[in-house]
């Protein structure tokens, strides 16, 4: 009994051991999994406790609300490398009549270690309400996120930007309704992107010269003019700083030297109250292309020119130095040249037309059978299927055809089926949609592009855009976000910008608007003579325009094709060439394409009615002026992944020009008049006509 009890023991004590020996193992084992799970866990802590991200809303971290305004992202990463995404979350809408609509703008991001990397967006913060979301994202994971607070960072006036060392316009500040807020950026941190300057009234440029910009900055602020900006600049003792190359080419005059005022001619171009006990230097000026507004004697000290729907200021004299640094008029000087509008809209504007979308899709579907066709289809399906049921099967020997002649008829239909309501007939997967308006502005080779952009899918799934070609600032449309009928959108700027729609159905039409300025150089003038009209077309586009017409003084022209790079100059009559037509009719002169449906037209009609309406009672063209209208390429064109997506395109080029007088000379324009000055200000070059800079009138400041 001991020794069995002894072994008993020795026994237990083997179990014993054996379950230690298990638990043992499972600690271990446990150990092990806990060290990894930290391994894994550590890195990604640490990188994200690596990545600190910082903000810059607008100028000097001050914006405007309900205007586009630049966001600059600085993403600064201590730890290792990183290879991500960098997202920007607009939070807008109006909660009261709809959802709140998220605007996502997405950019790569790729940062070496102990490095930084300041990336600029274009935003539209529409309220106060939500804050900017910043995430800095890598493989599905977010590394890290920054909320920033926009109720500390607006502004309720115009914005006037300063470009200066040492310049103090602090006079101009003005907390009225329609009063301005003098900001003083940085020239490197001035908008990639012309719609940056939305809610910018003008820009003073001192001493800062324009070659520091990079390419994009420049071409942003050089559209901006054209689309109606105000820039002034200043001149001084630096004169060749003004004869850069990039500022040379917006200045309405050139600098030639300096030049010593007589003290009773500046009190008298001024006021008596400016003190000139000491000399006064200002810029003597050569080659004016513009008018001069304000001279003492025979010196020209205001020369301003109009660069397409904007206008560039000369002031010969340095806004800075003595002795005007310390007159009291200087605030009134400025606003007297500046001209600013009493208001300042956003060009994000709501029409009450419908969107030519819908129309445009209408008139390509071509193939889509009408209800008739799908009346006779069914009708002729049912007879058969009623037909082979009564026919009589005679003879055993054939009986085992009944099945078959009953199946028939739906055998024999199914490819007819698939032909008319199959695949085969209409665009697989991803379709994008564009109606575009061009109106080219004057005497700057950059347009207007009005965009209506749409993409759909016969397939459930994700959309996502590729193009290239115009960089528009994409928006919803107003009525749609008035009506809480919009969804989040995903845009993507860089190398490859997309646009993607977080609503993965099928069938369903995702709808945006966008405007761009573009590069596109179209020159015309247009002769009242006794016979009719005297066109000289110069068409620099780069495109060509089909099915082009001239409408003019009641009367339409048709002029056909005109090739890129084509000159033209044609004298029409109006009982020879001319198609009398209305206010109104005159849209109807608009063809389709060969083959196209006669409903082709009814998007380029929308787009024009959109015009029309917003430029009031003159509409288009508006009397004393022509308009030149016909069909080009769409400057945007899917790109990457989205190239091969079926395409319904349009676009339409509308030219609105000033009418020359028959018995004016060729060479004189229809904008404003240029004065001449001395022989010390050389012989004034008149810009050739492309249009009116009195069209603009309404979108400057914007």
């Amino acid at each position: 009994m001991v020794a069995n009890g002894d072994m008993f023991t020795v026994q237990g004590r083997c179990g014993q051991h054996r379950a230690c020996g298990e638990q043992s193992r499972l600690q271990r084992l446990a150990g092990v999994l806990l060290l990894l799970a930290l391994s894994c866990a550590l890195p990604r802590a640490m990188a994200a406790g690596a990545v600190d991200i910082a903000a810059v809303v607008g100028f000097t971290d001050t914006f405007r609300p309900g205007h586009w305004t630049p966001l600059t992202v600085t993403v600064t990463n201590r730890g290792g490398d990183l290879s991500g995404e960098l997202e920007v979350q607009v939070t807008g809408g109006d909660e009261l009549r709809g959802r709140p609509l998220v605007t996502s703008h997405r950019r790569d991001l790729e940062l070496h270690r102990d490095s930084r990397k300041s990336l600029q967006f274009t935003v539209l913060p529409q309220g106060l309400a939500h804050p900017l979301v910043i995430r800095v994202r890598s493989g599905g994971r977010e590394l890290a996120r920054a909320e920033i607070d926009l109720r500390t960072r607006f502004a309720s006036e115009r914005l006037l930007l300063v470009l200066s060392r040492n310049a103090d316009l602090g006079f101009l500040n003005d907390s009225s309704v329609d009063g301005l807020r003098v900001l003083y950026p940085h020239p490197e941190l001035l908008p990639v992107h012309w719609r940056g300057y939305d809610a910018v009234a003008a820009i003073v440029l001192r001493g800062v010269s324009l070659e520091r910009l990079s390419t994009s900055q420049f071409e942003a602020l050089h559209k901006w003019i054209a689309q109606g900006g105000i820039l002034a600049v200043s001149g001084g003792a630096d004169y060749a700083l003004l004869r850069s190359p990039r500022l040379a080419a917006l200045l309405p005059a050139t600098p030639l030297g300096m030049k010593r005022m007589d003290a009773a001619a500046l009190q008298r171009a001024f006021s008596a109250s400016l003190d000139v006990s000491r000399p006064v230097h200002v810029n003597r000026l050569g080659a004016v292309r513009g008018r001069v507004r304000l001279r003492a004697g025979d010196t020209a000290l205001i020369v301003e020119r109009a660069l397409g729907l904007g206008r560039v200021l000369y002031l010969a004299f340095d806004v800075a130095g003595y002795p005007f640094d310390r007159w009291e008029g200087m605030r009134g000087l400025w606003l007297e040249s500046l001209r600013l509008p009493a208001t300042m809209t956003s060009g994000v504007a709501e029409s009450a037309s419908p969107s030519p979308l819908a129309a445009l899709i209408r008139a390509e579907a071509i193939y889509f059978p009408a209800f008739s066709t799908a009346f006779l289809f069914l009708i002729l399906y049912l007879g058969l299927l009623l037909a082979s049921e009564a026919i009589p099967v005679r003879g055993t020997r054939r009986r085992w055809l009944a099945p078959v002649s009953r199946w028939a008829a739906p055998v024999l239909f199914a490819p007819a089926a698939w032909l008319l309501f199959g695949p085969a007939a209409f665009p697989r997967g991803a379709t994008a949609a564009t109606v575009a308006l061009i109106e080219p502005f004057p005497d700057s080779g950059y347009a207007r592009l009005g965009l209506e952009l749409g993409v759909f899918s016969n397939r459930s799934g994700a959309l996502r855009l590729e193009y290239q070609g115009a960089e528009p600032v994409l928006y919803p449309p107003r009525q749609a976000q008035r009506e809480g009928k919009v969804e989040d959108w995903g845009l993507g700027a860089g190398p490859r910008p997309f646009i993607e729609t977080s609503d993965r159905r099928r069938y369903v039409l995702h709808a945006l608007e966008g405007e761009d300025v573009i590069a596109f150089h179209l020159d015309a003038s247009v002769h009242d003579e006794t016979m009719g009209p005297r066109l000289v077309l110069d068409n620099a586009s780069g495109r060509t325009l089909e099915d082009s017409w001239l409408v003019f003084d009641g009367y339409a022209y048709e002029l056909g094709s005109i090739a890129a790079g084509a000159r033209v100059e044609r004298r029409l009559a109006r009982r020879t060439h001319g198609v009398e037509v209305g206010k109104t009719s005159w849209w109807q002169v608009l063809r389709t394409s060969s083959g196209a449906s006669a409903q082709m037209l009814a998007p380029a009609q929308i787009m024009l009615e959109r015009r029309s309406r917003a430029r009031g009672e003159n509409g288009y063209p508006g009397a004393g002026h022509a308009l030149l209208i016909g069909y080009t390429a769409s400057p945007l064109q899917p790109a990457g992944a989205s190239a091969g997506w079926p395409r319904r395109e349009g676009a339409l080029v509308a030219l609105r020009v000033a009418a020359i007088p028959g018995d004016a000379s060729a060479n004189k324009t229809g904008t404003e008049s240029v004065e001449r000055g001395d022989g010390e200000l050389g012989n004034p070059e008149p810009p050739q006509l492309r249009g009116t800079a009195g069209d603009g009138a309404a979108q400057q400041g914007k």
